[in-house]
């Protein structure tokens, strides 16, 4: 960078023409520290708690339906005699009421007035029947068969780590035999189809040891 003349005019007159120009890094508006970052509340609204029993309950109910269109009918003899029953309150109920107003008439008014009474009470009947008997029920068997349902999944799952296991060791089994198949066919065979012995090389016989020297002791036979 060049450095500036001192004994430029703008320096040395009392009466300065010029001013210096501010750098852009001034211009910039100052930021507090830490300005951007914005720290959410831990505790929360009422509308965020309304929207999040709202989104669970329609999960459950959701949950609920899915397991009614699998599960809605159990078959066990309580769930049947539960529903004969019902069934009776809504036949008593309709003929109760037939015949209150049919017999009218020809009845006493205290009669008919117990009649129709009798078919309020049976309706009532059926709806308390139907709404805790059945429903509690219904939902001993709908939980019975979800933890059943996890059960198999967990029996098919180890079946498979099983089956997996046991299909990797028979494919290194047959990667070995084939290995060692391989092997035998590089060997060379007789015409009997025996194996033949490996040949012996150049210098096979130089890494066997030396035979041994003949004693001296003994006597030399001299032949003529």
């Amino acid at each position: 960078m060049s450095q500036r003349n001192p004994m430029n005019e703008r320096y040395t007159a009392e009466d300065r023409t010029g001013k210096t120009r501010k750098s852009a890094a001034s211009a910039k508006p100052k930021a507090k520290a830490a300005a951007s970052v914005r720290i959410e509340p831990t505790k929360k609204t009422p509308q965020q708690k309304k929207a999040e029993e709202k989104a669970r309950r329609k999960q459950e109910a959701a949950k609920q339906r899915e397991l009614d269109a699998k599960y809605y009918k159990p078959d066990t003899e309580r769930y049947k005699k539960l529903r004969r029953a019902w069934w009776a309150c809504l036949i008593g109920a309709a003929v109760c009421t037939i015949v209150s107003f049919v017999f009218q008439a020809s009845m006493p008014v205290y009669l008919a007035f117990g009649i129709l009474m009798a078919a309020y009470a049976l309706i009532i009947l059926a709806f308390y029947i139907d709404l805790s008997k059945i429903k509690k029920e219904r939902a001993a068997y709908q939980a019975r068969m979800v933890a059943l349902e996890e059960k198999e999944k967990k029996r098919a799952k180890a079946e498979a780590g099983r089956a997996a296991s046991q299909g990797k060791k028979g494919a290194a089994a047959k990667a070995n035999g084939a290995k060692n198949a391989a092997a035998e066919s590089d060997t060379p065979k007789d015409a009997a189809g025996e194996q033949k012995p490996a040949k012996k090389g150049l210098f096979t016989g130089l890494r066997k040891g030396k035979p041994a020297e003949p004693d001296s002791t003994e006597p030399e036979t001299a032949s003529k």
